[in-house]
């Protein structure tokens, strides 16, 4: 999780940060034909049976339910503890599901309880962190007193296990120790879990800037604080869930309705197919990233906001559709080099030839000068080594709210929207006028639309931007501005991200 604070053009400080949460379950049906159900007065009664679904995808029973009632919605006589979509005809879902509330578009909560009788919390489900924590009874900083606080004296499953906790994130520390307990969260009970009970948190997890009581990480377990289990890995390694994945839908609008599955993925949540890529190390959710480019600019962004005389290339010739060169635009150093080297390059071609050497360089040149890539179709890249590592990756983070990257590059983007580098600022006048971003990541593209990364406050009449400048973050950190737009599934065993359209209806409380 990384949390941002940015000054606002009110001289106060607004904390962004992500968070997905809270509960539901799966339900899985019996598989009874319907000639074999019972008839009454021309009402067919299937019975219903709650249990855990060890098929591929637990979502199979949900499809079959669906397909009876669609065969028959008025004949279908549902137990009555069972939901029921009038619109969808759908069985509202229980094991596995978790619904998650947005505040504000910059984070998302749901809940979870802890211990026996059961406790409950509202938390961020966190891709960026590995670690659960909760606001412990002992603890008497403002943001605990704020928020429910966990008392282990009352639960009969508690068991201490004495270890000291401290996480320090970009604008706030936690401290606490740690304890073990039932927690549940989706219908899923998930016994002896470690996690940790503050006893002192920072002002940032204060009110109104924090709705929620904690946090629960959905990292790689080589991230976690103190060696603790993170509550994923414990479902997994104790076959709680049908299959080691978990699956975002993010809504998009103040108190509207996401969710999160534990276990599996919907495909009705999302358009086409889901593009996978790489996790290249198992400790974030973290992809290789090759670019960006604005609107239908065939300049990477990236590599642009690498050189060195960046600041007088212009607007025109930045955003232009093609990399022709028109005479009466002055040539930027960095573009005059380059096409120096290829003369030389030519040169020296021509050279071997002439002598009858090898047609291509020799292999030092080759050395020096190795051929690029300048097709600004992106090809899947495809690495000869576990060991290598791009040189500029991302990760997913359910726990931030904007994007994250190398100061160079968004100050480019921000010169380029027209927002204020530093404090994103920005006019509403001219928004119709934006263009999307296109990110490149794991080797494919990937739509950023104005309206995910603009946030736009309609009560006060303001706007901003989603891109924030990163000074010591060794890669992007892409958040709910850029996972609200898409169907995010994680795969903790094949070490993958499979990203897809979204498409979910908008529910509102």
């Amino acid at each position: 999780m990384v949390r941002v604070f940015r000054l606002c053009g009110n001289g106060s400080i607004r904390l962004s940060m992500l968070l997905p949460l809270t509960l539901s379950m799966l339900l899985a049906f019996s598989q009874v034909p319907l000639a074999e159900a019972a008839k009454s007065n021309g009402v067919v009664s299937i019975p219903l049976q709650r249990s855990f679904n060890r098929n591929n995808n637990i979502l199979v029973a949900r499809r079959n339910a669906r397909s009876r009632i669609e065969k028959g919605k008025k004949m279908m006589q549902l137990a009555p503890d069972v939901d029921f979509d009038e619109d969808t005809h759908d069985v509202e879902p229980d094991f596995g599901q978790v619904r998650l509330t947005d505040a504000t578009d910059t984070y998302y909560y749901g809940v979870i309880s802890v211990g026996t009788p059961g406790q409950n919390f509202t938390v961020t489900f966190d891709t960026g962190s590995a670690n659960m924590w909760i606001p412990g009874v002992r603890c008497t900083s403002k943001a605990c007193l704020q928020h429910n606080r966990y008392d282990h004296d009352l639960s009969s499953t508690y068991q201490p296990l004495n270890g000291q906790f401290a996480i320090q994130y970009g604008t706030g520390e936690v401290r606490g120790f740690t304890s073990q307990d039932t927690v549940k969260v989706g219908g899923i009970t998930i016994k002896d879990q470690p996690f940790a009970e503050t006893t002192s948190e920072d002002e940032v997890f204060e009110l109104p800037d924090t709705e929620f009581d904690g946090l629960f990480g959905l990292a790689f377990k080589s991230l976690a604080s103190g060696g603790l289990v993170p509550p994923m890995v414990k479902m997994i390694e104790e076959a709680l869930v049908d299959e080691p994945v978990f699956a975002f839908a993010l809504s998009q609008g103040h108190r509207s309705f996401g969710e999160l599955l534990l276990g599996g993925y919907n495909e009705m949540h999302y358009k086409g197919d889901l593009r996978w890529m790489r996790v290249i190390r198992a400790k974030y959710w973290q992809v290789s990233m090759e670019g960006l480019w604005y609107g239908d600019s065939k300049f990477n962004l990236l590599s642009l906001s690498k050189d060195k005389d960046l600041g007088n290339l212009p607007l025109d010739v930045l955003l232009s559709s093609n990399q022709t060169t028109d005479p009466h635009v002055p040539i930027p150093t960095w573009q005059r080099n380059r096409e120096a080297e290829a003369s030389e390059r030519s040169r020296i071609k021509a050279k071997t030839r002439a002598k009858g050497g090898d047609d291509e360089m020799d292999l030092e040149e080759k050395r020096r000068h190795p051929p690029t890539d300048k097709s600004p179709k992106i090809k899947k890249l495809i690495p000869t080594s576990s060991e290598q590592s791009p040189e500029t990756s991302a990760i997913m983070d359910t726990g931030t709210s904007f994007l994250l990257g190398d100061p160079n590059t968004i100050q480019l983007i921000s010169r380029i929207i027209g927002a204020d580098f530093r404090t994103g600022d920005m006019s509403c006048a001219h928004l119709q006028e934006l263009k999307s971003v296109w990110i490149s990541l794991g080797g494919f593209k990937f739509e950023i639309a104005p309206e995910h990364y603009i946030y736009r406050d309609h009560e006060k009449r303001t706007c901003s931007s989603a891109w924030v400048p990163s000074y010591d973050s060794p890669f992007w950190v892409l958040g709910d501005s850029f996972l609200r737009a898409y169907y995010a599934v994680f795969d903790m065993k094949d070490k993958k991200v499979g990203l897809a359209p979204i498409n979910m209806p908008l529910r509102h409380f």
